[in-house]
Order: C-alpha cells, then structure tokens, then sequence
C-alpha cells in the first residue's frame, strides 16, 4: 500500500500518458475481449470502475490476461492460495474520505451539523497492488465460465433505449450535440460503414448529453481546441466506451484522435484530471444506464470509492 498522497496521481498519470504517446487507448476494447464478464475482485466479486477500469485494462493488454478476476497478497491468502515468486502487480486506487484538519491539525469539532460535516471530508487517495489470478497458484475458485454472449440483435436493442434517451436528430455528415437547443445530431445511419460505429458515435455525443444542467450539469468548453472541451470530449470517449462495454457494442477505436494533443496537455499540467475524467465518465454512464433502464454493474461504493465529481 503507498501512503504518499503526492505521488498516486502523477505516478498513474504517468502510464495513461505513455500509453497515449504509445498509441494505445487505455479505454478500447475495455475489460470484454472475450464475455468473461468485467474486471472484477476474485474474492467479494465486486466489478472495478471508473480509473481502476483503465488502470487493469491497460495491465491486461499488455501482459495478454484474459481472466477479468484480480485480488491482493491477502485476497489470495483468504482463497489458499498465493501469488508467484516475482509477478508484478497492476496499481489500483482505493479513495478514504477523511475529515478536514483545523490549523491545528486537529479535527473540525463534533458542533458541525451533518451538511457541514460532509462538507468537510477529503477525499484521500490510496494506491493498492493487484494481481490477476492467472499470476497466482493454489486459489480455491470456481473455474472461469465464458458468459452467454448477447446476440446481434439483443445488442442493438440495448443500443437503442440508449440512443432513445436524448432529443435525437439524423442528418448532416456530422455527429454533434448542441447544448442550446438540447439535442444530438448524428448521421444517417447509412452513413456509418458498420452498424457499431453509428452506436459507439451516438453513445460519445449521449455522454454529451448528459452533461446538460438539467441533468448531470458537467462544463463545457466554449470552442473547438480550447482546454475545456477537450476535457469534455475525453469525458465522452471514456464514458462512450464504459457503455459499449456493459451492451457489448465494440469500442477498439479512439473516436476522435484529433484531441490526443490536447489531452497530453491537460494529463501533463494537471496530474488529477485523468481521475476526475474517469469519475464524470463512470457517473455519465450510470446516470445513462439508469434512465435506459439497463443493469449495470455496481460496486460497494463504502469500500471503492472513486474520486468525487468536481463541482
């Protein structure tokens, strides 16, 4: 376990920039490349979210796991078995809200009313090593059991009560949404090569959506290369790319790979932006899957907290 509060985020930051400079999306063909299910604790069987689900994808892509299940020294001790002389780990963030010290480095005192007193908590970050299960010997689990893959057509189903949320127009030869009058655009479908295209586009420009005061309330950024909207567009892919992945429509390419300059800008200058990223684009998801009225799957959020939404 690392208890430097300083270096968690520059040190996760760090691979998701090398991984982008490298040309590998930490998001593409997350956690499902084969329907094993998704990354999950072999031991309570909790699925991983948010940063921790980029964090083992790009562990899984590049040492070629195929078992979603992953746990820790003592996780492997609890199911008799160990992990292997010199395996190395995955890092994974566990957040603990702490209370806000007074100058005195003390506590804030118990006269704070509840409001107040949630107020006050601060997110802490801890980083935890993980390894898969494929790295690890003697564990009394149940063996791995391919899940039934949907069909074709359950897919697009799922794909359509998604892409019916949002006031949703075709034409043109772009996909946008347009904040002001509440509504995504997307091309004929006829103008997509492949039906999964037209899917994963409508779900970046539905994460958009999603961002509109009425509901999740996200900013946006005000033109086409500024910081801002940058930031919002990579809230979209990775939020895009979490919902490809619970109704099993593939997401193995960036979308938009014009902005990657502009995301190492945002990654470089602030070692915190890939967390908060991942966290607006594990909210978006949810809130999407919860109004499509779509299972997703959902973590014991006392004990894997990601980190808080910025206001």
């Amino acid at each position: 376990m690392n208890n430097q509060k300083g270096t968690i985020y520059e040190e996760i930051t760090t691979k998701i920039i090398t991984a982008l400079e490298d040309g590998v999306n930490p998001w593409a063909k997350p956690w499902q490349t084969v329907h094993y299910g998704p990354f999950r604790n072999a031991l309570t069987n909790r699925p991983y979210r948010g940063m921790n689900v980029l964090l083992l994808n790009l562990v899984a892509l590049a040492q070629g796991h195929v078992d979603p299940r992953w746990l820790t020294y003592r996780n492997a001790e609890q199911l008799g078995g160990h992990v292997r002389k010199g395996e190395k780990g995955a890092a994974i963030v566990f957040w603990k809200f702490l209370p806000a010290r007074d100058r005195n480095g003390d506590a804030e005192p118990d006269t704070l009313t509840d409001d107040e007193q949630e107020r006050k908590l601060i997110p802490f970050a801890r980083s935890y090593t993980v390894f898969n299960v494929e790295q690890c010997e003697g564990l009394e689990l149940p063996p791995l059991v391919e899940e039934e893959a949907l069909d074709v057509d359950e897919c697009n189903q799922l794909a359509e009560q998604i892409l019916a949320l949002p006031n949703l127009k075709h034409g043109g030869n772009k996909a946008c949404y347009l904040l002001g009058p509440d509504m995504v655009i997307l091309p004929y479908r006829s103008s997509f090569e492949h039906g999964d295209f037209y899917f994963s586009t409508g779900y970046h420009e539905t994460v958009h959506w999603v961002g509109h005061p009425s509901r999740l309330n996200r900013g946006f950024g005000t033109r086409f290369g500024d910081l801002g909207y940058a930031f919002e567009e990579l809230v979209a892919e990775i939020g895009a790319a979490f919902l490809g992945a619970h109704t099993n429509i593939p997401f193995e390419n960036m979308r938009h790979p014009e902005y990657i300059h502009h995301w190492l800008q945002i990654l470089q200058g602030d070692s915190r932006a890939i967390f908060t990223a991942a966290a607006k684009a594990q909210q978006a998801a949810d809130f999407v899957l919860d109004k499509a009225g779509i299972v997703g799957d959902q973590e014991d959020i006392t004990t894997t907290n990601e980190l808080p939404v910025a206001a």
